[in-house]
C-alpha cells in the first residue's frame, strides 16, 4: 500500500509485493531512513573502528580524523605500524609535520608496537629531514616494545649533515628484525657490538662496523643469541680494523653482496647451513671452526665485473674461488647461481 508522509513517499509492505510494482520501488527509503543508513560506519564500535584504522598507511590513518567528529580521535587510540615514507609526502617539511604530529597524538601510551618503517630521500637543496625528529621516531619504538624495524635512507646526493641512528636502537630488547640501509657519503658507523637478545634476523647496507680500542678486529654480532638470518652489502670496516669477525653459535644462513677486498672475515658460526656470496667473489674468507651443518654454498661468480678487473685481480679472485670450494668441498653442496 502506496501511502503519503509530509509530502515524501514510503511503502508500507503487507504480505508478498504485488505483481508489476518495479523492484526500483521496493527499494525506496524515507529522506529520515536514508540520513540514519548514510554513516552506518561510524556508528561501529570503537575497537572495530581502530581496526580499520590500523589496516591503512600511516598518513591515511591520520587523514580519517577529518572524516568526522566520530573519527577524529580514533586513529591517536595506539597505531601497532608505523610507516613514514617520503614517497607519501609533498616535500620535507609536510613529512616532518607529520612524523611529530602522530608521535604526540599517540594517547595509548602503554600499547606496543609492532613494527616502524622509516625512509625518505634527500637530494641537493632539498630541505632535510628534522634530526632530532628522525631520534625521536626510534626512541618511540623502541620505548614501545617494537619489533620489526626497517631504516631505508638516501643521503648520497645530499649536503644534508652526517646521519646517526641513536644508540638506543642497538640495545632493543623487544627486536626481532632489523633492517638498516642509509646510503650516506659518510657511512654512518655502527656500535661495537649489538645487544639485541631477541634478534633474529639482521640486514645491513652501507654501512660501518667499529673496532674496539684501536683493534684490527670487528666483532658486533656476538651478542644476538638468537641470531638465525644475517645479510650484509657495502659494507664497511673503521679505520683502525682489517678483520670482520663473524662469530655466532645460532646464525643458520649468511649472506655476503658486494663487500669489499680490503678487509677479511673470519666466521665462527658452527651452525651455519647457508652461505651465499654474491658479486666479485674476492674476499679473503677463513673459517674458524667446523662447518659440519652447512649443506647449501652459493656463490655468484658473474663476468659482469670482467672488464674493470685487471689480471692481477682476475687472478687473486680465481685463486680465492678455488681455495674456497676446496674447503668447502667435503661438507658441503655447492650450487652455481642462476
Amino acid at each position: 500500500m502506496k501511502t503519503k508522509r509530509h509530502g515524501e513517499e514510503e511503502w508500507e509492505r503487507h504480505g508478498d509485493m504485488p505483481d508489476g510494482v518495479p523492484g526500483q520501488l521496493m527499494m525506496m527509503k524515507t529522506k529520515k531512513q536514508r540520513e540514519e543508513d548514510w554513516d552506518r560506519l561510524s556508528d561501529l564500535p570503537d575497537d572495530i573502528l581502530l581496526h580499520i584504522v590500523k589496516l591503512l598507511s600511516t598518513k591515511q590513518a591520520v587523514q580519517t580524523g577529518f572524516l568526522s567528529k566520530r573519527w577524529k580521535d580514533i586513529w591517536k587510540c595506539g597505531l601497532t605500524n608505523l610507516k613514514f615514507s617520503w614517497a607519501d609526502f609533498w616535500d620535507v617539511a609536510n613529512f616532518n609535520k607529520c612524523v611529530s604530529l602522530v608521535l604526540s597524538s599517540q594517547n595509548c601510551s602503554s600499547s606496543s608496537l609492532h613494527s616502524l618503517e622509516l625512509s625518505f630521500c634527500c637530494f641537493i637543496r632539498s630541505k632535510p629531514v628534522d634530526r632530532e625528529l628522525q631520534s625521536r621516531v626510534i626512541r618511540y619504538a623502541v620505548l614501545h616494545s617494537v619489533q620489526h624495524v626497517t631504516i631505508d635512507i638516501e643521503l648520497t646526493f645530499s649536503l644534508t649533515p652526517e646521519f646517526q641512528l641513536p644508540p638506543i636502537m642497538f640495545s632493543c630488547p623487544s627486536l626481532t628484525f632489523l633492517n638498516i640501509c642509509i646510503d650516506n657519503k659518510q657511512k654512518i658507523k655502527l656500535p661495537k657490538s649489538f645487544h639485541l637478545p631477541a634478534l633474529r634476523s639482521l640486514y645491513l647496507a652501507y654501512v660501518t662496523f667499529t673496532a674496539s680500542d684501536d683493534n684490527d678486529c670487528v666483532e658486533p654480532f656476538s651478542t644476538c643469541n638468537m641470531l638465525n638470518t644475517l645479510v650484509i652489502q657495502f659494507c664497511y670496516l673503521d679505520f683502525y680494523a682489517h678483520v670482520l669477525h663473524i662469530s655466532n653459535s645460532n646464525l643458520s644462513s649468511l649472506t655476503i653482496r658486494h663487500c669489499h677486498a680490503y678487509y677479511k672475515i673470519a666466521l665462527s658460526t658452527p651452525n651455519l647451513t647457508s652461505l651465499t656470496i654474491r658479486g666479485t667473489p674476492i674476499l679473503q674468507l677463513s673459517f674458524k671452526c667446523n662447518l659440519s651443518f652447512l649443506d647449501e654454498v652459493y656463490i655468484d661468480a658473474s663476468a659482469r665485473f670482467e672488464r674493470v678487473l685487471d689480471i692481477d685481480t682476475r687472478r687473486k679472485r680465481d685463486l680465492v674461488i678455488i681455495n674456497l670450494l676446496q674447503v668447502l668441498a667435503n661438507d658441503s653442496v655447492v650450487r652455481p647461481m642462476n
